[in-house]
C-alpha cells in the first residue's frame, strides 16, 4: 500500500510540475515591440555586440513618412529586451521613400533600411562595434 500511495504522489508532482514548464514556456515574454498602427508590415531586429552576445537597452529611432506624398509622420523610439531583440508592428505596406531604423548604444550605432514594399514582415541581424 505505502509503495502505491509513493507512486501516486510522484504521478501528482510530476502533473504539477509539467504544467508549471508549459505556463513558464507560455509566459516567455516575447521581443520589446512598437506599434505604429499604420498598417500589416512589421520589422524585427535582433542587436548583437561584436562578440555576438545579444545587447540589451539597445536604443532604436525611426521616422515613418506615410499618407499622399508622405506629409504625414510618426517618430517610434523603443529599447531592445534582454534577448536584444525589439520589434516594430502595424508598419504601413506602402511608403513613399524606405524608412531607415537607427540603432545605437553607447558610442556604438548603426541603421538598416526597411522596404515594407519588397518584404512586409522583415527581420534585421544589427550588429553594434
Amino acid at each position: 500500500m505505502a509503495i502505491l500511495e509513493r507512486m501516486r504522489r510522484l504521478a501528482v508532482w510530476l502533473f504539477v510540475a509539467s504544467m508549471s514548464v508549459g505556463l513558464a514556456a507560455q509566459n516567455a515574454p516575447g521581443p520589446a515591440e512598437i506599434s505604429a498602427d499604420l498598417g500589416p508590415c512589421s520589422a524585427l531586429l535582433t542587436v548583437t555586440d561584436a562578440a555576438g552576445k545579444p545587447v540589451y537597452g539597445a536604443k532604436m529611432t525611426a521616422r515613418v513618412q506615410y499618407g499622399f506624398a508622405g506629409v504625414k509622420k510618426l517618430d517610434l523610439e523603443a529599447f531592445t529586451g534582454q534577448d536584444g531583440k525589439v520589434k516594430i508592428a502595424k508598419l504601413p505596406e506602402t511608403l513613399k521613400k524606405p524608412m531607415i531604423i537607427h540603432v545605437g548604444k553607447d558610442e556604438k550605432a548603426d541603421q538598416v533600411e526597411f522596404k515594407p514594399s519588397v518584404q512586409c514582415h522583415a527581420t534585421f541581424d544589427v550588429q553594434l562595434k
